[in-house]
């Protein structure tokens, strides 16, 4: 049987060259996308896999429920919880709290200076909770020395060279001296967890002055491993309740989930988080395979008028139909495996850039038994399902009637209906990609509510408003520099909030609100300009200005005030007045609305130097501002993020989606065209002779031409219908999720009928071409 199939597809592939070759390249095509998809999932779905007892470890966070009826669900937990469920849930075996080092820390090895900003402050259960690789040291007791420190192979390397650091000195911020106890390996790249080095929590609170007994104050990240065989719905029952024991009157539920979806799932109901991702990608991944299987089908049926002379011929000496179609499917099984050999070579020439796209470092690794079984299950059924039809459909052949010189009449309903189906996937995904790049391009130029360009940002440590006052005082001398100010935080990154805000009139029924917060300087409005409804800014004309506060108009409409000015408001049992209204404006995603916000001033928390530069000559002016920082601070590497950059990044999924879609799109009109040109093929085949005596009665090209094409535009008008149909509910669905979104217009449907049109008007012009220089006695010969 396996000699008969070699001897009939090597006989087809010699006589058939250039349809076979559209065959093997339509699959290889299909199967490449497929493959390419299938190891970006694989790689996305085996985050922190690699953890020995990933299946008992869980993230703690929190269910805060507001007056308004919404759920605000957060990583961030108190400090005191991590050692009180250890204490007081015996199904508990471990639990850590980990936290990011706020702001950068300058780092000294043997004289030479470093600014790091990957470090992470955990408990010493971390090393029991998760399986990062020790290279040196002993991580069961790295931490009984207080002034221990971790490093990452990375920063090892970079520090001390090839040799083992342990007992090695580090300094940091020139005053804390730290003990090298351990080396673990670096965070891999599917790790959730990624750190550069790892220290104490005595550091934290030594450091950064912070009280870690404080139930209210949400900083840290909690996570907690369970016992083996403990119930998970027992221990979530009996954590839900813990912060109302400790903070009177809280609206704050804790709850668990599994850290083997830490990476894919939201904890916030309404956001799907980047499985969604997956799964659209995954449905794309089928799609683009059926196709390819399609136009397998459309293909080998167009030629089934010179093969059925040879189904005939093998039924007359005894083959019987169920051993045709296992010929039939072996032979497309065939061209897959084929199909695969190129696809490999594709999959391994495309992945880096493949891997660019999604900002991803993804590799194949044929022995990685979850891709080879993956890879077998797509050849079979890409072989099976490509060879089903032209396998029943050629073996149904009657022997005596095409010997006799019957033609076969078929009314290609099947293959016509493949076709339809091809284009309205591929029209579904190019009008898919059109809106999502529409929904971008209105994300990056909508009106923010402060103006994001030609702002740059500098991180300062240490001792913060020493070195800012005379940072500013200097860098205000330089021309090209508009503007200098301060804050906790820059625009797009807003991170701090609390609901304990009070102010007269406050209805009882108002319930906990949670208000945004930011800590800015002086000419903090004007640097970024914000647009003062009402009011006035934070003046030195007023002293500090430290107990005055200026709310956005969200927060305005929810204290319910007209004229917010002069009202009194208490933040923490601090009393202030209202001294402006500042216009709302988007310091998150577009993805998110806006939410009450409250500037003050705070120095002592201040981080961040915001510098609003000219548009002229940028490099000369930062240049200028560099110099003045290495004369302040010489010991200190200057490092400067521009906002915009920042800005930018809120939607770097939706960027490499479209990306995505762009690419698949232009492979899934490609192998659509050629099942387009397949079902041209049979048609104008068995169309030829009909062709050969129009012409012997005085038609001309252009009216057969208007014949055939007025019969393949009623099938592409049915797969632009389903097309538009299809694509219209899921992008209402995609942009639903944002905040501020487009309003889905009919230019992008138009375009995409348009251009199905010109394919098909193309590919039937090019095949009544071929036929208008047959003479007609050469198709009529043998009638």
């Amino acid at each position: 049987m396996i000699k008969i199939l070699l001897h009939t597809v090597l006989r087809g592939l010699s006589r058939q060259k250039v349809y076979s070759l559209i065959n093997i390249l339509g699959l290889a095509t299909g199967v490449t996308c497929t493959l390419l998809i299938l190891i970006w999932i694989e790689f996305e779905t085996s985050y922190d896999t690699f953890h020995q007892d990933v299946k008992q470890i869980y993230s703690v966070y929190e269910n805060q429920k507001y007056a308004d009826g919404d759920i605000f669900s957060v990583y961030s937990t108190p400090s005191p919880l991590a050692e009180t469920l250890k204490k007081d849930i015996p199904e508990i075996e471990n639990a850590t709290r980990i936290v990011s080092s706020w702001g950068q820390l300058t780092v000294n090895v043997g004289g030479r200076n470093f600014i790091e900003k990957g470090g992470k402050i955990v408990d010493a259960d971390f090393f029991k909770i998760f399986s990062f690789e020790k290279i040196y040291g002993d991580t069961t007791n790295c931490f009984l020395n207080p002034n221990s420190i971790v490093l990452s192979q990375k920063i090892a390397n970079k520090y001390f060279g090839d040799i083992n650091p342990v007992g090695k000195t580090v300094v940091i911020n020139s005053k804390y001296k730290f003990e090298v106890s351990a080396v673990l390996e670096n965070a891999r790249e599917n790790s959730s967890i990624t750190y550069d080095f790892l220290l104490p929590f005595n550091f934290f609170q030594e450091f950064w002055d912070y009280d870690l007994k404080d139930w209210e104050a949400n900083t840290f990240h909690t996570f907690v491993k369970l016992r083996k065989n403990a119930n998970r719905n027992d221990v979530r029952k009996k954590i839900s309740k813990i912060i109302s024991k400790h903070v009177l009157n809280s609206n704050v539920e804790l709850d668990m989930q599994a850290f083997g979806d830490y990476h894919l799932y939201s904890i916030n109901k309404g956001s799907a988080g980047p499985i969604w991702y997956v799964r659209l990608f995954f449905i794309v991944a089928i799609v683009i395979l059926l196709i390819a299987c399609f136009n397998y089908m459309n293909l080998a049926t167009a030629r089934s008028e010179r093969r059925s002379k040879e189904v005939a011929i093998r039924k007359v000496v005894g083959a019987q139909r169920r051993g045709l179609v296992g010929l039939f499917l072996g032979e497309s099984l065939f061209f897959t495996i084929i199909a695969l050999g190129i696809s490999i070579v594709l999959v391994e020439l495309l992945l880096p850039e493949f891997g660019d796209m999604i900002n991803r470092h993804l590799e194949l690794n044929p022995g990685n038994y979850k891709f080879f079984f993956a890879t077998i299950i797509v050849v079979l059924l890409t072989g099976i399902v490509s060879g089903s039809y032209p396998a029943a459909y050629l073996s149904s052949f009657a022997p005596i009637q095409i010997i006799r010189g019957f033609s076969r009449h078929d009314s290609a309903l099947v293959r016509k209906i493949l076709v339809v189906i091809q284009f309205t996937m591929s029209v579904a995904l190019f009008i898919s990609t059109g809106i999502i790049y529409q929904q971008l391009a209105f994300l990056k130029r909508s009106d923010i509510g402060y103006n994001k360009d030609n702002i740059v940002y500098v991180e300062l440590g240490g001792n913060f408003n020493n070195n800012y006052e005379q940072l500013k005082n200097e860098w205000i001398k330089i021309p090209g520099v508009n503007w200098v100010t301060a804050a906790n935080q820059m625009p797009v990154n807003f991170a701090n909030s609390t609901w304990d805000v009070n102010w007269s009139g406050k209805l009882k029924e108002a319930g906990d609100i949670l208000f945004q917060l930011s800590f800015v300087d002086f000419d903090f409005i004007e640097t970024f300009e914000m647009n003062v409804i009402q009011g006035r800014t934070f003046s030195k004309q007023y002293g500090a200005d430290t107990l005055q506060f200026i709310i956005n108009e969200s927060a305005a409409s929810k204290m319910n005030m007209e004229n917010s000015i002069g009202e009194k408001l208490t933040i923490w049992g601090k009393k202030g007045h209202i001294i402006g209204v500042v216009k709302d404006f988007n310091f998150n995603s577009l993805k998110v609305g806006v939410d009450p916000l409250i500037i003050m001033r705070n120095p002592a928390a201040f981080k961040y130097v915001g510098i609003r530069i000219g548009k002229d000559r940028q490099p000369v002016i930062i240049n200028k501002i560099r110099k003045s920082w290495n004369k302040i601070l010489p010991e200190i590497p200057f490092t400067y993020r521009r906002l915009s950059d920042d800005f930018d990044y809120f939607y770097q999924a939706e960027s490499r989606m479209s990306k995505l879609f762009l690419s698949f799109t232009l492979v899934a009109f490609i192998i659509s065209c050629l099942g387009l040109f397949g079902l041209a093929s049979f048609i104008t085949e068995r169309k030829a002779r009909e062709v050969a005596m129009r012409k012997v009665f005085g038609a001309n090209m252009d009216q057969v031409f208007h014949l055939l094409l007025k019969d393949f535009l009623k099938w592409m008008l049915f797969a632009i219908a389903a097309a538009w149909t299809m694509a219209y509910f899921v992008m209402e669905w995609w942009l639903n999720g944002f905040a501020y979104r487009i309003h889905i217009g009919i230019g992008i449907f138009l375009i995409s009928a348009m251009l199905t049109f010109l394919i098909a008007f193309l590919t039937i012009y090019k095949l009544i071409s071929s036929l208008s220089g047959i003479a007609p006695a050469n198709m009529l010969k043998y009638e």
